[in-house]
């Protein structure tokens, strides 16, 4: 592995399930995935090469042949596709809602704004509901980065905090209030950062 692609926090979690889970099941790794969503494809590939590993041990003393590690490598994907199909049935029936999400990955607004190097100000109006899809591409890549969601349970969330937003405009006495709502493009460029970050967030760089 090359340097710059280690990961600490990464490799620490890695290092626990391997301790923890000396031959894991397909359980073993929803429950590790599910605590752990940003490093669920690196568990479940650690979690195949473990159950490759184990299949091989038992056949030790055996001079390996093809068909022997055929079986091994059918054991490990099997489990891989287990585990992948639990991990997707549990996120359809319970999908982390964007709140759940934020402080799922240890995060508050101001926080995440600061991992991402954004002006809080975007995140907190499309916290508050106040901020129309489609989201720019480079928030919608870093947001899912570091949450470890997809983009699209990132448009999903954005539409139901659109359904719900926390702070309506003034209405008249025999109008419904309006909601203030403003484009991605909009809130980027009422923001307090500069010209060169505004046009990287709007992709203009």
């Amino acid at each position: 592995m090359i340097e710059q692609d280690r990961n600490p926090e990464r490799d620490d979690v890695l290092f626990a399930f391997h301790q923890t889970c000396d031959n894991p099941t397909a359980e073993q790794v929803s429950e590790w995935t599910r605590r752990y969503p940003q490093y669920a494809d690196d568990i479940r590939e650690h979690a195949a090469l473990r159950a490759q590993w184990a299949s091989e041990s038992d056949e030790a003393g055996a001079e390996p042949d093809e068909s022997m590690l055929a079986r091994g490598r059918s054991h490990a994907l099997n489990l891989l596709h287990s585990a992948r199909q639990e991990a997707a049935a549990t996120q359809n029936v319970s999908e982390k809602t964007w709140p759940q999400a934020v402080s799922a990955a240890g995060f508050d607004i101001p926080r995440l704004a600061r991992c991402i190097n954004i002006d809080r100000m975007v995140l907190a109006e499309l916290n508050a509901g106040r901020m129309r899809l489609p989201l720019g591409r480079r928030l919608t890549d870093a947001l899912t980065d570091v949450l470890g969601m997809s983009a699209a349970w990132l448009e999903r969330v954005v539409s139901d905090l659109l359904s719900g937003p926390r702070r309506l405009g003034h209405a008249k006495a025999d109008e419904a209030p309006t909601i203030n709502t403003r484009s991605y493009a909009e809130v980027i460029h009422a923001s307090s950062m500069s010209e060169a970050e505004k046009h990287y967030w709007l992709g203009e760089d």
